[in-house]
């Protein structure tokens, strides 16, 4: 235990909300500046596999404790979800109290991943999918790696406005420039997830697990979680292949006829790799795009380095996501930015 790193773990707490968060999630906020002061909940975080070293993970775990009814936590995420929380300092301390009172409620679920399936991802992916497949194809075929619950598998299932209108499927996306809402998205032919651990919505464990990783704070999340686990049993079937994008991307490809136009995607899957897992799945999506119909669009934090991916210019600004695709017979290319949740999209120009 003397050799975790513990001033890692402490910078990891810090930074782990952007700064514009802060206001708009006060409770997290107090919850992440008190673990970074805490040696437990430091050398928790640093005991997590290096892949899944993420503060949201310690924290959804105790979220998940609540959802279950734990008595010390129950009531402090209920009025969070329901911004009912008065004193967010208090209410911290009082979370890590319980950490310290029961660290096991944290160390016995670490071995999860972060897997918040985040719908407000199928905005921006609308908007790619009909960018990259204009003059294409008309029908497509999808592969998402690190599909977790497929929920963005079924990324033309979701309407998309630019305020909210009170339907709780709906995701609200602010387009920085101008993207064309109103044409129509390809047809998808198949559908085929990879994950090496792939969750199920059907599976009330694995539904508590996809709510807990969602921030409390954040209700409209909630509703539209409770929104997809009503409406998923009518959505498209998918396939979910078990394993690693290097072990199962050739089976998942293989179920389509070879001529098929296809697009591959993952939105904050490669993050989680390591820069090895990176660099061979950059390498096989490029030689993929090149040489088939296939199409790939990523969407990742701007700390996933894309070899050869021309950087167009300094970084954005917000804490962004870095939108990158690569057409049929072409390389990759960055396409633009967005929210890491999908509030809003920015194109900028192709070289």
């Amino acid at each position: 235990m003397d050799s975790l790193d513990l001033d890692d773990a402490r910078k990891r707490y810090r930074h782990a909300l952007p700064p514009e968060d802060h206001e708009r999630l006060p409770f997290y906020t107090s919850l992440l500046g008190a673990f970074e002061e805490d040696e437990l909940a430091l050398r928790l975080l640093a005991g997590v596999r290096a892949e899944q070293r993420n503060p949201m993970l310690v924290l959804a775990t105790l979220h998940l404790a609540a959802l279950r009814g734990h008595d010390g936590l129950r009531s402090i995420y209920d009025d969070a979800r329901h911004g009912r929380l008065e004193d967010v300092e208090r209410a911290a301390r009082g979370v890590l109290e319980v950490v310290h009172d029961s660290p096991e409620l944290v160390s016995d679920e670490l071995w999860r991943s972060t897997q918040t399936n985040e719908p407000g991802r199928s905005a921006v992916l609308q908007a790619v999918v009909v960018d990259v497949a204009d003059a294409w194809s008309d029908t497509i075929n999808v592969v998402e790696i690190g599909c977790s619950a497929g929920i963005n598998l079924r990324f033309d299932q979701f309407p998309v406005r630019k305020v909210d209108d009170g339907n709780p499927l709906t995701l609200v996306c602010e387009d920085l420039t101008a993207i064309d809402r109103g044409r129509a998205l390809p047809a998808v032919g198949a559908r085929v997830g990879i994950d090496p651990q792939p969750l199920d919505l059907g599976n009330v464990e694995d539904r508590l697990w996809l709510k807990a990783c969602l921030w409390p704070e954040e209700r409209r999340r909630h509703d539209r979680f409770d929104a997809v686990v009503g409406s998923y049993p009518g959505w498209p079937q998918a396939t979910v292949l078990k394993g690693t994008v290097e072990e199962r991307l050739a089976d998942a490809l293989a179920l389509f006829d070879e001529n098929a136009p296809t697009v591959v995607f993952n939105t904050w899957a490669a993050f989680y790799f390591t820069p090895d897992e990176q660099r061979g799945y950059f390498t096989e999506m490029t030689r993929r795009c090149l040489k088939g119909n296939v199409a790939w669009i990523s969407m990742e934090a701007t700390t996933v380095k894309w070899p050869g991916v021309e950087r167009g210019g300094a970084a954005h600004p917000k804490r962004a996501s870095q939108i990158v695709v690569a057409r049929p017979g072409s390389s990759p290319v960055r396409w633009g930015w967005c929210h890491p949740h999908g509030r809003w999209i920015e194109r900028i120009t192709l070289p």
